[in-house]
């Protein structure tokens, strides 16, 4: 496998992950509710949830922000290593972008976490 067809693979793993966040996000906003594979913690309980409307409030424009920068980020890569047509900076800023909000939804998720649990 060349270095090019893995980094498309991952640009690919990148957009998929950005969709499922989005669904995910809809799926909560539409039905007010939380499901156990919806970016929780496995050893987590939803049912255990203090407040299921103040989570969805606290983290739902957060969750649907890092949905949506996922998803571009990695269409940016994307088109970056198939047709070289974007600036590599661009691209390049665009993974560290991605990276800067794993770690701050990660962040939020957390205190999300502690403040309805």
């Amino acid at each position: 496998m060349s270095s090019v067809s893995f980094y498309i693979m991952i640009d690919f793993l990148i957009i998929g992950c950005g969709i499922y966040i989005i669904a995910q996000y809809a799926f909560m906003a539409r039905t007010h509710e939380l499901r156990q594979n919806m970016m929780l913690p496995k050893e987590l309980h939803i049912a255990r949830c203090k407040d299921v409307e103040g989570y969805i409030r606290t983290i739902g424009k957060k969750q649907l922000a890092f949905g949506i920068a996922s998803t571009v980020c990695g269409v940016l890569s994307l088109v970056q290593d198939l047709v070289g047509s974007v600036n590599i900076y661009i691209s390049m800023a665009a993974m560290v972008i991605f990276i800067v909000l794993c770690i701050w939804y990660g962040r939020e998720s957390k205190k999300a976490i502690e403040k309805y649990w």
